[in-house]
């Protein structure tokens, strides 16, 4: 779930009006989308979100408007080939209804959504009841990365946290004997910060924020680093130089560092600072001529080969990109490719 969904769930339940809230727990085989995948489905028909399309997300959307009717859940399996669809995977989706009388559904969501839009890493603790139906309600509790806890408590404290600490799927570990235990990781799909508020960065924070990236703009010009022209960053630094600006950042193994700032030697400041982070992702902008200069310049300050194999640079994937719209596509993709292979 991304927080642009978890505040439709929000104010859905503001409004008084209940929904259905689908999730995918687990594939075997190809599917459009794997654990994890929620939508929320109006009565309407409508839905924010998505669990990949086509005949399973519409056949799943008929049973979740079904299902705010009648209330409760419904563990359902699903199997790709027979909807239709040649991917031939197969699965399991959970339908719940959300019912806006739930204070601690109230709660959750409020939860998912400071986590979310906070760029904060969570875990969100899910009891499936030993059997579905009208009268069978999912429980689920948020535990943020600092212990905090959001929605029902399902089980003493304790052990909440130390589910959320080992993840995975569980049997009976929680009050009330239920089937299976869902700990599903929330939030966090990396932060990207973009040194730069020039034209390539004003083209790639949207791309970035829409892929589910924490984004951060970074430039010591306020009339270029501002809400009018990156309106969909999540947060905007404007420091006096770019000198030091990586320290004072709180970057760690799930940060993506996109250095396209306004000059060369900019470009190696910020670098210098970048490769002495726990950064997962390092690129910087520029020529080959201007790439092996900088790598040379920064060689000579004492990197080792090592750090500077660090550095994805020319930056981005080799598509033939030209336009700043073309480069900040090559960069998204190199940097989801990254993040995949990391959550792989």
């Amino acid at each position: 779930m991304n927080a642009d969904t978890a505040k439709t769930g929000l104010a859905l339940l503001e409004q008084g009006e209940a929904f259905a809230w689908v999730t995918i727990l687990d594939t075997r085989g190809s599917t459009p989308r794997h654990a994890g995948a929620a939508m929320l489905v109006r009565a309407d028909g409508s839905i924010a979100g998505t669990i990949g399309g086509g005949p399973l997300e519409a056949a799943v959307t008929e049973r979740a408007k079904a299902v705010i009717k009648s209330g409760g859940s419904f563990l359902e399996q699903f199997d790709s080939g027979l909807l239709g669809m040649a991917c031939g995977g197969e699965g399991r989706v959970l339908i719940e209804r959300v019912d806006p009388d739930r204070s601690a559904a109230h709660e959750l969501f409020r939860g998912l959504v400071g986590l979310l839009e906070g760029g904060r890493k969570g875990w969100l603790v899910t009891i499936i009841p030993e059997s579905s139906g009208a009268g069978a309600v999912v429980r689920r509790c948020l535990v943020d990365a600092d212990g905090s806890l959001a929605g029902d408590l399902v089980c003493d404290p304790g052990t909440l946290r130390e589910l959320a600490r080992r993840g995975g799927t569980y049997d009976r570990v929680a009050a009330g004997d239920p089937t299976r235990t869902y700990v599903e990781l929330i939030g966090a799909q990396g932060s990207a910060y973009i040194f730069g508020a020039g034209h390539c960065g004003e083209k790639l924070a949207p791309i970035l924020s829409m892929t589910g990236f924490f984004t951060v703009i970074i430039d010591d010009r306020s009339d270029f680093a501002n809400r009018e022209r990156f309106p969909t960053a999540d947060r905007i630094v404007v420091p006096e130089s770019f000198d030091g600006v990586v320290q004072s950042l709180p970057i760690d193994h799930d940060s993506y560092l996109v250095i396209v700032t306004r000059g060369h030697s900019h470009d190696t400041d910020v670098l210098a600072q970048a490769l002495r982070t726990d950064a997962r992702y390092i690129g910087m902008i520029g020529s080959r001529k201007k790439v092996a200069e900088a790598l040379r310049t920064l060689g000579e300050r004492g990197f080792s080969p090592d750090d500077l194999a660090r550095v994805h640079a020319p930056i981005g994937l080799p598509i033939g990109a030209e336009t700043p719209e073309e480069i900040a596509v090559s960069i998204a993709a190199q940097l989801i490719q990254v993040r995949a292979a990391a959550g792989a």
